[in-house]
């Protein structure tokens, strides 16, 4: 195991490494380099690329990453930065599992769930002990190559085959180094009919130098199950760039419900990449909120398919950036039948010299009648230095629908801050207040207390500057 710690870069021999250290069987190896094949076969995007052209590359440096680390066993809960203590003890949760550089660290779930066939565990221990279940869904319906734009035009000079990597609406390079080096990350299946009253709470901490992030979150509710998930990201930083690419997949099943929270406070040192994309049957029910407040460049690629009549799905999130950070997010909603919804509100704030591009799409597929879908778009701006790009975009091709969107950026109202110092609140407070409440109705959705407080408290130390 001691060769994990020194390989730098991506290479086919680091495939191989990662495969015998976690004791995978041939398939999944075989996907793994399946996954290398496209990865090598696809250029890095163009400059000119529509999707990256608000996003460069140039200063991303992939050779020196380390594709993965050996776990250690001296590790433990109690290691974590303040924060997080606590999580392994939180008795509001129904279970907890933390992972520690790709490695499992601690999954505990209450037995009565345990009982009813409920599995929360990392990704590695899902492929040991459940194969099966890791075989029917990873990297198959809710992340494949056939519905990936660039993949057709891959296929198309006989490249590729469809062997199921690439995201959804667009990272193919990314997501196939995904497909090939995936490590780590959350595994949660509920059987038909289990209802899971009180939240999940899962966390992935990275703090090896160099080690690069490819979690990968595989969620599968079967009918009728219901469940709420929060699942936590952070790292320690040092001056080495940190790279990841992650995916997320939530597959619901019919008359499913999840609440699912997807949380990013990474150190500013890493360019964080993800694909997450959800899979709606008929009458499921979706709460998805994605959380960015830390890295140095994020790339998201968040897609909701609805596919079955009576889906609703809430795209919601909130993003807050200081410095010298760059968050861009690309979301869709994909109605793909009719007499389904969906409803998006992305707000972010920005100070110093941040930037963000939102672009958003409403598709309507032909035949996908009565769908109704809105989208809404808010940035806040601290500074004069800050700048967002806000692009929303429909694309319709049914004639009964009912399709909206909006789209703001601008600074505080002057009229609220004059308001509370008049009240005697000094300046720096009242846009401390202003901007807190600005983020309240979406963190309020997140049903553990300590979770909220903890996302207020970063929100706070950025607007202070602490």
């Amino acid at each position: 195991m001691t060769e994990t710690k020194t390989l730098t870069g991506f290479t086919k021999q680091a495939i191989e490494a990662l495969s015998r250290a976690n004791g995978e069987p041939d398939w999944m190896l075989a996907r793994r380099f399946e996954a290398w094949h496209v990865y090598e076969e696809t250029p890095f995007p163009a400059a000119n690329d529509e999707l990256w052209r608000r996003t460069s590359l140039n200063d991303l440096k992939l050779e020196a990453a380390v594709p993965f680390q050996a776990a250690d066993a001296a590790w433990s809960p109690s290691q974590l930065p303040t924060e997080f203590q606590g999580l392994a003890d939180n008795q509001d949760a129904a279970g907890v599992l933390i992972t520690h550089n790709g490695g499992a660290s601690l999954a505990q779930l209450k037995e009565k769930y345990q009982k009813r066939g409920v599995i929360l565990c990392d990704m590695n221990t899902a492929l040991r002990e459940y194969p099966e279940l890791v075989r029917e869904y990873f990297m198959t319906r809710a992340v494949t190559l056939a519905e990936n734009r660039y993949a057709r035009h891959l296929d198309a000079q006989g490249i590729v085959e469809h062997h199921g990597y690439s995201d959804t609406i667009g990272d193919l390079k990314f997501a196939s180094l995904h497909g090939a080096f995936w490590n780590g990350g959350t595994f949660l299946y509920v059987p038909k009919n289990v209802v899971i009253d009180e939240p999940l709470n899962a966390l992935a901490f990275y703090d090896a130098p160099n080690v690069a992030i490819f979690s990968h979150s595989l969620i599968v509710l079967e009918e009728g199950a219901s469940a709420k998930l929060i699942e936590d990201f952070g790292s320690t930083e040092n001056e080495t760039q940190r790279f990841g690419t992650r995916a997320v997949e939530l597959i619901l099943k019919p008359h499913a419900t999840l609440q699912y929270f997807n949380l990013q406070d990474w150190a500013h040192n890493v360019w964080d990449f993800s694909s997450q994309t959800a899979l709606l049957s008929e009458n499921t029910n979706l709460t998805w909120l994605a959380g960015m407040l830390g890295s140095a460049v994020t790339k998201a690629f968040l897609d909701s398919r609805i596919e079955g009549a009576g889906a609703e799905v809430r795209m919601l999130g909130f993003f807050f950036g200081d410095a010298q950070q760059h968050f861009d997010q690309h979301t869709f909603q994909n109605h793909i039948v009719g007499q389904g919804k969906s409803d998006l509100l992305y707000k972010g704030a920005l100070k110093d010299n941040a930037y963000s591009a939102f672009r958003g799409l409403i598709r309507i597929n032909p035949g996908a009648q009565r769908s109704d879908a809105y989208q809404q778009n808010r940035n806040l701006l601290l500074s004069g230095h800050a700048h967002a790009d806000s692009i929303p975009e429909l694309e319709i091709e049914a004639n009964d629908v009912r399709c909206t969107h909006g789209a703001t950026v601008g600074p505080l109202e002057e009229e609220a801050v004059f308001y509370l110092m008049a009240r005697g609140i000094p300046r720096p407070e009242a846009e401390r207040l202003i901007t807190e409440g600005f983020f309240d109705e979406l963190i309020a959705k997140i049903p553990l207390e300590v979770v909220q407080e903890r996302l207020f408290s970063v929100i706070r130390q950025k607007i202070v500057g602490a």
